[in-house]
């Protein structure tokens, strides 16, 4: 897989931008806005205000057109554009509304990189831990705290408990790990770490790494708060 393929994946696959990530079923609307950048189209949807991000597709305004899956990115960086979005969905496929699946307009970002997801190591995700079930670390942190006060602690060293959400392995050199304490809300409620580390979704931890700001990982991609370097031991408390 090219690395420029494994950026694109990044994106899908990770859920975490502090941007953080859910997926999403189908939309419908009017194409009221629609710019290109770099290798996909952005389009702005009349009726909810939303933006949806497709593989370049040639689409004109006032076209209604119909979305499928994907995911929503939060708080979503464009270096491209130097512009946030307080939402933007990587859709599936897109088609012209009134017309059936065989004349889809547009396979996109997961349709277009289903082998490379395929043949990456990942795992389902699996239940968030309720409030209290993860016991702070002493004289540590909590996600929520670490999330909320990312500008501060850049470039800084923090340690804390979580529990293993989510791992995607090899992407881009490291493992990709989703951690939750069952502190925060959206979007404060989750951490993305990068590791050379190995560690099975489920598993009750103490994290240690460095949090970074506004990490730039290509193609025009930023995360707004990212853990890298991290360190995991196993706690007893895990099954």
């Amino acid at each position: 897989m090219s690395n420029l393929s494994a950026l694109i994946v990044v994106i899908i696959l990770v859920v975490f931008q502090t941007a953080s990530a859910e997926e999403m079923g189908t939309g419908s609307g009017t194409v009221a806005e629609m710019m290109d950048v770099g290798s996909y189209t952005y389009i702005r949807l009349e009726e909810r205000n939303v933006w949806i991000a497709t593989t370049l597709l040639p689409v004109k305004l006032g076209e209604k057109i119909i979305y499928k899956g994907g995911m929503e990115m939060r708080d979503f960086y464009s270096k491209s554009l130097d512009r946030f979005f307080d939402s933007i969905i990587f859709v599936e496929s897109v088609s012209q509304a009134g017309v059936g699946d065989m004349d889809s307009l547009h396979r996109s970002v997961s349709g277009n990189h289903a082998v490379g997801v395929k043949s990456l190591s990942q795992s389902d995700a699996v239940k968030s831990p309720e409030p209290g079930e993860i016991t702070p670390l002493p004289d540590g942190m909590t996600v929520e705290e670490i999330v909320s006060n990312a500008i501060s602690l850049n470039e800084k060293s923090v340690a804390f408990n979580a529990k293993v959400i989510k791992v995607n392995q090899n992407i881009v050199g490291k493992n990709w790990i989703t951690l939750q304490d069952g502190t925060g809300k959206e979007p404060s409620n989750k951490l993305i770490a990068t590791s050379q580390e190995m560690i099975s979704p489920g598993a009750k931890v103490t994290v240690q790494g460095v949090v970074r700001n506004n990490v730039d990982i290509g193609s025009g991609y930023k995360y707004k708060v990212l853990l890298e370097q991290a360190t995991f031991i196993l706690n007893d408390e895990t099954p």
